[in-house]
Parts: structure tokens; sequence; C-alpha cells
């Protein structure tokens, strides 16, 4: 489905996008503009109730959280991980005291994957996932309830899925690399109403979730100088360069991440080629679902082709 009363947009050209988009084993693509949907496809039998698995897109969901219990004084961004996780919870306890919230959100613990002291926290950006699930136990901590599926999922009903119609959302128990932390499965059309509660800084139906409008601005701002294209869990398109998940030796890459998108695009990218994108400038939020294996993007962890071959085809639909 696709409107036919949406001014100013291509419609032939949006209708030509996600008919490619069909093409790429994708399972579903929702739009929204102002709030309302727009176009939304489903594919090999999926509706609008089938959920599934969104990979790191999750991340964006879990730095809202954060946010949050940031917002009601219980959570601390500047604080020592190890003030809510316990002296030893890293594999350099001599360390560890260095690293503080805001560096999980950033990607610059200075750990690796085992969790070990490489570099100085914030020196540099590495797509660390068992970095990364230590969060879900800094959340459950800090909300006084057990670090586990029911205590995460308890505190992410009450705080934010509940209130916004996420009804299908559950974090599922994972682990990378050892270290234990959750995956978020969710419906195409819970992705969007995440993505719609991001595109309006945290607002729902006039009510200040998110309750800190400069945790917000800043979510959405460079968390280093190292990856200018990533800020708290969530990826910036419009910046000079970026890093794409791999060692530390890796490589920026020059340019914007998605160069045919506008540049105020935001995104919560996932493997498989989940997709949460958020643009501000167009009112416009637009959510991607697939198979892990893509035809179009691989494999990777986050950015992958399908990115710049998607928006290359929408470019024309919203003439931007």
């Amino acid at each position: 489905m696709v409107s036919s009363a949406v001014p100013g947009w291509d419609t032939t050209a949006l209708r030509v996008a996600l008919d490619w988009a069909g093409t790429q084993r994708s399972t579903a693509v929702v739009v929204l503009w102002r709030g309302y949907i727009a176009a939304e496809r489903y594919w090999q039998g999926w509706t609008p109730s089938t959920d599934a698995l969104i990979a790191s897109a999750g991340k964006s969901v879990t730095s809202v959280l954060i946010g949050i219990q940031h917002s009601q004084g219980r959570l601390q961004l500047d604080s020592p991980v190890a003030g809510l996780l316990g002296v030893g919870w890293s594999r350099s306890p001599a360390s560890e005291s260095r690293i503080t919230i805001r560096h999980l959100l950033g990607m610059s613990s200075g750990l690796d994957d085992s969790l070990r002291f490489v570099v100085d926290p914030g020196a540099r950006f590495y797509y660390n996932n068992p970095a990364y699930y230590q969060t879900f136990e800094a959340l459950t901590r800090s909300a006084g309830l057990p670090f586990s599926p029911a205590g995460i999922n308890a505190l992410s009903k009450t705080l934010l899925f509940d209130r916004i119609g996420m009804r299908s959302a559950t974090w599922r128990l994972s682990f990378d690399a050892g270290e234990p932390g959750f995956i978020l499965w969710c419906t195409p059309r819970d992705m969007a109403r995440f993505g719609l509660l991001a595109l309006y800084g945290g607002r729902w139906n006039g009510v200040d979730m998110l309750g800190d409008s400069a945790y917000a601005r800043t979510m959405w701002t460079p968390s280093s100088t190292s990856n200018p294209a990533y800020g708290y869990l969530w990826w910036l398109n419009g910046q000079t360069q970026y890093r794409t998940p791999g060692p530390y030796a890796l490589p920026p890459v020059q340019g914007a991440l998605i160069p045919s998108a506008p540049r105020d695009l935001v995104a919560a990218l996932g493997k498989g080629d989940k997709k949460i994108y958020v643009i501000p400038s167009l009112d416009l939020v637009i959510v991607r679902h697939g198979e892990e294996a893509d035809a179009a993007g691989g494999n990777p962890l986050a950015p992958s082709a399908f990115d710049e071959q998607l928006w290359a085809r929408l470019r024309p639909a919203f003439r931007y």
C-alpha cells in the first residue's frame, strides 16, 4: 500500500523503491510521514503483527531507556560503570574505574571483545557488543531490578514500551563472546512507533517521555572525533567520515554514511539490514525488516550497501 494523497511526493518513484526493496529479501517496509502511515509493504507471508529480532537496531532503544533513567536521576552518564556493576565487571579491573556509562553509549570504552583494556576510554571508537551488553545490567541495577529477561522487560515496559504502544516488543537473552545481554524482538510497526518517538525528540502525544531535551540532542551528536557518524548508540548521516564495525586498526571511510540520504538522517541499524531511519527535515520515519542474509547489503553488523542503494531510489520520491 502506498498512499496516493501525499503532497509533494512522487508516489510512482516511491513504489519503484519499495518494489526494489521487495527484491532484496525484505519482509517489511513501513513509511511514516507526519505521524501517519504513508506506505506499508509486507513480503514472505509477513503481516503487521509479525515479530522478529531487530539485532543491533535495538541499541538505539537502549539509548532511549538509558536517557529516561538518567532524566529520573537513577543513572549518571559520567559515573563509573563499576559503581553499578561492581569492581571486576571487566577483565582489566585496574583500569575499569575510568570507564563510564557515556563511554558505553559511544562505543568508546577502550576495551576489546574480551573486555580487556586496549586504549584509554574515550580515545577510539570500537563497535563492541560485549561492552554494550553491560548497559543492560546497569539499567536493571539502577532500577533495583534483577539482571534477567524479566527484569529488563519489566523496566522497558514501564519506561517505554507500554507508554508508546510497542505491545510486541520483548528482549530475549543473547550472548556475545560469552557476555550476557539482550536482543530486541518486535514488529515493524513497533519499530515505526519507536522511530516516531525519536523523530519528535522523545515526545509522545504531547508528553515528554525522555524528560531531558539535552540528552535528546546529545544522542544525535557525534560522541567522539574517532567516529563522528556515531552518537549514543545511533548512527548519524552527514558527517565527513565514519568507521564501520571492525578491528581497532580499521581506517575510517571518507564521506557521509549514506550519501544519497538527507544529511540530518539518523538511524538505528542492525545486522541483516534491520533499519529505522529518522529524518527530521522531512518529518519522516522509514522502517525496513528483512532476513539475516540480505541480498543487497551482505550481512554486516550495522551500515551496509543496502542503505545507499535504497536511498538512491528514495531520493526522487521525496525530492529533497
